[in-house]
């Protein structure tokens, strides 16, 4: 059997949050799981993917009344410390000094959180950029300041410049735990564009800058091209690159995944609208779809891959 981009993706999705028929009477202004106001905190590099989901929540329950504010990463777990938010979205997990700091204040569980969906990291380059793939493990000693290696990509003439939309982005936390697994990225390695949109500017207009953004954000941006990773499994066995796609990302075939969660302030309750808000996302049907959709792995969803012959 062949795996190929035209690999049709079967999604079994069952929908199984919901409220039964016998509703007890409550205070009209009561909060419960379906109803109330609240604001949520999302990572802004994942925004459109929640709010496409959001929708047939809001469909779903027209008297819960979730404000979307999106904001960076490190400016939500800077608030869930300090508890000023109920409830965020975020693609990335904890840097190691937020997990020592969550750990301390809020014991050794932390926040309460749940998987929604599977992101995953790619490297974004204009269609001058002379390479189609290239190997994950020299991205990540490039970005550890390792130049000799460039002698391996001889089309180069400028070497290559790294860029992430900006230092608090979980798209930078995520370079920094995925792909150099907890080194901070050499000086001179890796700027900041400011910006996603910044960002995109910069590369289409390089023949040597990388970006790195997700998957979601660029699967259907044809003014990019996303670069093929080759990498070593966890066996050490070498793994060919792969079309950045959501098949071989479900499959385990892409080397940069990336964890979206959902993390609570206060303990999952029945009338936290929060609460009600996370499991909805995390379990309903019409949600998990929604990602898949947006081009990534469902967190919960039960997938088929049917492959061609």
């Amino acid at each position: 059997m062949k795996t190929t981009t035209a690999a049709l993706l079967v999604i079994l999705l069952t929908a199984t949050f919901g409220c039964g028929k016998n509703e007890v009477h409550m205070d009209a202004n009561a909060e419960t799981a379906i109803s109330g106001a609240v604001i949520v905190q999302v990572d802004e590099e994942i925004l459109s993917v929640i709010q496409a989901a959001k929708k047939h929540y809001d469909l779903a329950y027209p008297n819960a009344h979730i404000t979307i504010e999106p904001l960076s990463a490190v400016s939500i777990v800077n608030l869930l410390v300090r508890h000023d938010i109920r409830g965020a979205v975020v693609a990335r997990d904890y840097t190691m000094e937020e997990d020592t700091t969550i750990t301390a204040r809020e014991g050794i569980d932390g926040f309460p959180k749940t998987l929604l969906a599977r992101d995953a990291l790619v490297l974004i380059a204009s269609k001058k950029f002379p390479y189609d793939t290239m190997h994950a493990p020299d991205v990540a000693a490039l970005l550890r300041g390792d130049v000799k290696l460039l002698d391996r990509y001889t089309k180069l003439t400028k070497g290559i410049t790294f860029l992430v939309p900006g230092s608090s982005s979980s798209v930078y936390g995520n370079v920094v735990s995925v792909v150099t697994k907890g080194i901070t990225p050499a000086k001179n390695a890796l700027y900041s564009a400011g910006s996603k949109d910044s960002l995109v500017k910069l590369i289409r207009n390089s023949a040597n800058r990388i970006g790195f953004g997700y998957m979601s954000q660029y699967i259907n941006d044809t003014s990019v091209k996303m670069i093929r990773l080759s990498y070593a499994d966890s066996l050490g066995e070498y793994v060919s690159p792969k079309p950045v796609h959501a098949s071989y990302l479900i499959m385990g075939k892409y080397p940069f995944p990336v964890n979206i969660y959902f993390i609570l302030r206060d303990k999952a309750q029945p009338f936290s609208l929060p609460s009600g808000f996370m499991q909805y996302l995390a379990r309903d049907g019409k949600a998990q779809k929604a990602f898949l959709d947006a081009g990534i792995e469902p967190g919960y969803a039960k997938i088929e891959l049917v492959l061609p012959e």
